[in-house]
């Protein structure tokens, strides 16, 4: 892939089903679809915008928790697929970002999410705005990717 191609393509983090996803029937439960887009916005961060999650909490006291989540379960994923979840950057507040995901498996979407995330400072549990360089990062990213066509999440019917 070239790096312009790489510059435009939104972020995407590939997980392997395994069978501590599952439930007894081999199909990923639903709130572990949860752990998957934290790890994939966590990954994005680090990996994409190179701001270390890590050390963003640990030793800076900054984090971005969920302050809302909407998803839609197009179809199950079942033990033994590759969920690979893109990461869309919708829009930047001043204390909040809204990312959207889509979750694919061999091309097929199976599920589509959104997630609104606040930037707090760790020890008071309060929004901060962001810092010039994240914001900075942010603002990068969100000009720089091509947002598929595919959008949601929608309803049904």
């Amino acid at each position: 892939m070239e790096v312009a191609d790489f510059l435009t393509k939104p972020f995407t983090c590939r997980s392997a089903i395994r069978f501590s996803h599952c439930d007894p029937a081999g199909y990923v439960f639903f709130a572990r679809f949860f752990d998957m887009l934290q790890a994939t916005t966590e990954d994005w961060l680090t990996q994409r915008l190179g701001i270390n999650f890590a050390e963003m909490i640990m030793e800076r006291h900054l984090g971005n928790p969920t302050a809302h989540t909407e998803c839609q379960f197009i179809k199950p994923c079942v033990l033994g697929e590759y969920l690979d979840i893109s990461l869309i950057l919708e829009k930047i507040g001043n204390t909040s970002f809204t990312v959207r995901y889509i979750g694919y498996v061999a091309g097929e979407v199976r599920l589509r999410a959104r997630s609104v995330q606040i930037m707090i400072e760790t020890r008071t549990g309060r929004p901060v705005p962001f810092e010039s360089e994240f914001l900075a990062r942010l603002e990068e990213y969100k000009e720089q990717v091509i947002a598929p066509d595919d959008t949601g999440p929608e309803k049904r019917g």
